[in-house]
């Protein structure tokens, strides 16, 4: 690892940036954390204002009216705001990569400071000044090309610097400062509204409070974004002597809307940071060791007052190396391009939330990504492992080779816990899904400012099943096979069926703990390689301590095998006796193997003589050859008839005419049942 990057990192740049013209005597670059954008401004406008983001590439030019110290558009970009000096901001219409005439937005408070601005939403625009914070809507144009402007609210707070997340629409002041503490201020809004919410304080040292004179905290040490779903505020505390590691502190807001420390990140390093939030990691960028921290908060820590103390959840590493592409000096149609590599955490990095990183001096815009394969490899515990990557998106593929490898390389201490974390979060989907049948929903407090919840990924039974399970029960037994044809001399495979198997079983308790329905295919598995192992009374004691649940196709799944496992036609009957709703199967079951008088008598047991089909009895009876048994079978079917119709015939829906026939070839004239009846 050197300053060119970790090439086993698990923190990329994303492959292709935004490239823009860098900073230089000549052009001022700005970013525009509303919309993503940069936006390139060459001597003041006159040269032009390049406009780059994803999906969005324009050029504009303006007049040098002063030297401009912000400008962002709106988010429809009928607007582009632009601050010149302490105290306004110029709207200026814009359309299709003109710019029209506009209005000057002074501050109302007299004397205040402009200390920035932003788009809160199309038409809402919001100037935080030294004095609080003012909120203005821009009216539809009252004339062509113009742009108009309607004060809605304005807050008196005195005020120091701020901080904006578009994602959370949360805006945070810093309204004051004590030796060890600050105070901030949240606002929330939505179009035309705005919520103040209540103020809270914040450590601005990991030191003794004796220690933390001159300690003072910035904007660049606070960030605003989403964890799991909760708005958080991310602060860092520096050390008050070098002695002492920094930390940062994560503020999430409650039910009631008020924020209040959650976790407390260790940092164990001291210097300059910087932080982004990704995927709800939160990652830690040190630039003195050039390397990056990784946390999740959701994996539990110390405890201490309420506070969790949470350490990375993997040793530090560089992001991974990247080269820029430069064309040649000699153009051709053949010639290779030359790829530059990049310093990475250069002095001229600074990065937006939730995943920017911008180089000013190279004239790049990327999107940090997670390499969660190279996170995979270096987590030793891979219970840990899986519990992080069911919260990521687009991990399943992921998880379910982790699974496999822990199956493979023998880890099936760990294995437990790995299949009650996934089916713990399994049984929480399946009960969204219920609630959201039922109608049924949460709602969060109105004065709590909500986010969208980042859902990880869900492990079905069919996953683990399909590649997992099945899999490598085929590799085992193609390996037993080529085993037993090679004798003496073969390598036992490195997988068993008798492995598998274990693994299965250790998968449907898993399930059971949960409150889940095993699948039957995963029965299925276990059945069939307990028999082709020929291992009849491992098979009997999980039938009879009822670790394979009773169920329908199971109980079909023994009586097919009772050409090679003799017992599984007794299983079976007593399960579907046990399930007490499968009284057809059971009638099916005995008239196939026979047992016709077993068969009537069950019928009547369960209150279905008068019911039962007399052409099915009287086939099977006839099929077995034993002249006793069709006699008993017809008589019993004569009496039902003349119970119920008060006549011996059999009704011509019942189509018995052949059966009747039989009686007659072979007893002689039916007797008439009617009389016996009475």
């Amino acid at each position: 690892m050197d300053e060119l990057g970790d090439r086993n990192g698990y923190l990329e740049l994303s492959s292709h940036p935004i490239r823009f013209e860098p900073v230089s005597k000549v052009t001022n670059v700005f970013f525009d954390d509303t919309s993503k954008e940069v936006l390139s401004v060459r001597a003041g406008g006159t040269l032009g204002v390049v406009v780059r983001g994803v999906g969005r590439d324009h050029t504009f030019r303006m007049e040098d009216r002063g030297t401009i110290s912000s400008l962002k558009f709106s988010p429809d970009h009928t607007v582009l705001a632009v601050q010149r000096n302490k105290n306004s901001v110029e709207l200026l219409s814009y359309n299709d990569g003109e710019i029209g005439p506009g209005c000057v937005q002074e501050c109302r408070a007299k004397g205040a400071n402009l200390l920035g601005f932003i788009w809160t939403n199309n038409d809402d625009l919001v100037l935080v000044t030294n004095s609080g914070v003012e909120f203005y809507q821009t009216i539809p144009q009252v004339a062509k090309d113009r742009v108009a402007v309607r004060h809605i609210r304005s807050y008196n707070i005195p005020c120091s610097w701020f901080v904006w997340s578009t994602e959370c629409c949360l805006l945070l002041l810093c309204i004051g400062a004590a030796p060890t503490t600050s105070t901030l201020q949240p606002f929330t809004f939505k179009p035309g509204q705005s919520n103040k919410l209540a103020k809270f304080e914040v450590e601005v040292s990991s030191g003794s409070s004796t220690h933390s004179q001159g300690v003072t905290l910035g904007e660049r040490d606070v960030c605003v974004g989403v964890i799991y779903g909760a708005v958080s505020i991310c602060v860092l505390r520096h050390p008050s002597t070098p002695t002492i590691a920094a930390h940062l502190d994560v503020y999430s807001q409650n039910k009631d809307g008020v924020f209040r420390r959650s976790h407390i990140c260790r940092l164990e390093l001291t210097g300059r940071f910087a932080v982004n939030i990704v995927d709800s990691l939160i990652i830690v960028h040190h630039q003195a060791s050039k390397t990056s921290l990784l946390f999740d908060i959701q994996l539990g820590g110390e405890v201490s007052g309420g506070v969790t103390s949470v350490y990375p959840i993997t040793v530090p590493r560089s992001v991974q190396p990247f080269s820029l592409e430069e064309p040649s000096a000699v153009p051709s149609t053949t010639a290779q391009p030359i790829l530059v590599p990049c310093e990475l955490y250069a002095p001229t990095w600074v990065v937006f939330q939730p995943d920017i990183v911008i180089d000013a001096r190279l004239g790049c815009m990327w999107h940090l990504q997670l390499r969660l394969d190279c996170l995979a490899k270096v987590m030793e515990d891979k219970s840990q492992l899986v519990d992080s990557l069911l919260r990521r998106k687009q991990a399943k593929p992921l998880v379910l080779s982790v699974v496999r490898e822990a199956v493979e390389t023998g880890q099936l201490g760990a294995l437990a816990q790995i299949f009650d974390k996934i089916n713990a979060a399994y049984r929480q989907h399946l009960n969204s899904i219920l609630q959201s049948q039922m109608g049924e929903s949460v709602s969060a407090p109105a004065s709590s400012t909500t986010a969208p919840e980042i859902k990880g990924v869900v492990i079905e039974q069919a996953d683990i099943y399909s590649s997992v399970l099945a899999p490598l029960m085929e590799e085992a037994e193609k390996g037993e096979t080529r085993l037993k044809e090679g004798g003496e001399g073969a390598i036992p495979p490195s997988v068993s069926s008798k492995l598998v198997v274990g693994v299965v079983i250790e998968y449907i308790r898993s399930l059971g703990a949960v409150g889940v329905t095993v699948q039957h295919f995963l029965y299925e598995l276990v059945i069939n390689a307990l028999v082709r192992s020929r291992q009849f009374y491992q098979l009997h004691q999980l039938l009879q301590y009822h670790v394979l649940a009773d169920s329908k196709p199971l109980a079909c799944l023994l009586l097919s095998l009772v050409s090679v496992y003799s017992a599984g036609k007794q299983l079976s009957l007593d399960m579907l006796c046990r399930l007490n709703t499968a009284h057809d199967e059971i009638i099916e079951v005995l008239l196939s193997q026979h047992q016709v008088i077993p068969a009537l008598r069950y019928a009547r047991s369960v209150g279905l003589a008068e019911t039962v089909s007399a052409r099915k009895f009287l086939e099977a009876a006839m099929i077995c050859g034993d002249s006793d048994v069709f006699y008993s079978t017809f008589n019993f079917f004569g009496l039902r008839n003349a119970k119920l119709r008060g006549s011996s015939a059999f009704a011509k829906g019942e189509h018995c005419d052949m059966y009747v026939e039989h009686f007659k070839k072979l007893f002689g004239e039916i007797p008439d049942y009617t009389i016996q009846q009475t």
